[in-house]
């Protein structure tokens, strides 16, 4: 699935470009657009209307798939660059962890903690994804985790990327969300040479947490560790990426 506003015809062109040259067709969500659709939807008030809509794109995803037959789908926004080797994965789901709730197949180019990294197939690994790592361009989400998002979350407190990959997050704390090393998706604003396609998500101006929010999220953080044994056995990992073009840059 592949997340496009109606609006965003050259977006479409982009993302379709990279699907034809891994031989993988795709079945195009049409984005809640903040600047025309009704954006209804419980939400704390710092968050962007258009934060919300992206938000509500991605559900309208998980309905789907929560509707569907298939037990794994992938889901992508429509400025992600896919690796060469992206259609061996995206043909079967047999190289998902049969506990995955969530596989990231982003990478933003930086340093990410992951617990044990199991080889799969095509030179690539999963790890259980235990450090922050920001984005929604690109994941594989089980048909019964899309089931449960749509009742767990009835009020949005974050944007959708903080609330699946961030350890501060209760959805990430109950959720086995492991990542793909390396990875096959990134954002084309990241890479070198390629033609960045510009965000039309206005995010919220950044505000200094509460002691009372740091102290939750070091209490969740402490929870996903015991829940998940992660307390040890964990690495930071450089999440290089397979394609062509460089990084643009790398987090240090």
């Amino acid at each position: 699935m592949v997340i496009n506003l109606d609006r965003s015809t050259d977006r479409l062109v982009n993302i379709t470009s990279e699907f034809a040259r891994i031989g993988v067709s795709f079945q195009r969500i049409a984005a809640v657009d903040a600047r025309s659709d009704p954006v209804k939807f419980p939400a704390l008030p710092h968050l962007t209307k258009p934060e919300i809509a992206c938000f509500l794109s991605h559900r309208k995803c998980w309905q789907i798939i929560a509707g569907g037959a298939d037990e794994y789908a992938a889901i992508f926004e429509d400025d992600a660059v896919l690796t060469d080797d992206g259609g061996q994965l995206l043909f079967n789901d047999q190289w998902v962890p049969r506990d995955a709730d969530v596989v990231k197949l982003e990478t933003m180019f930086g340093r990410v903690r992951l617990g044990r990294i199991v080889s799969i197939s095509n030179g690539h690994a999963v790890g259980r994804l235990v450090g922050e790592h920001l984005g929604t361009a690109g994941y594989v989400i089980s048909k019964g985790t899309a089931h449960r998002l749509l009742h767990q979350l009835k009020h949005l407190k974050e944007p959708i990327d903080l609330t699946l990959f961030s350890p501060n997050s209760w959805t990430f704390a109950i959720s086995k969300i492991y990542q793909l090393v390396p990875a096959m998706c990134v954002q084309s604003h990241r890479l070198v040479g390629k033609k960045a396609v510009i965000t039309l998500i206005q995010a919220a101006p950044h505000r200094p947490k509460s002691v009372a929010t740091k102290i939750r999220g070091e209490l969740l953080r402490f929870f996903a560790h015991c829940r998940n044994g992660t307390f040890w056995g964990t690495e930071k990992v450089d999440l290089r990426w397979e394609g062509e073009r460089e990084p643009a840059k790398w987090s240090k």
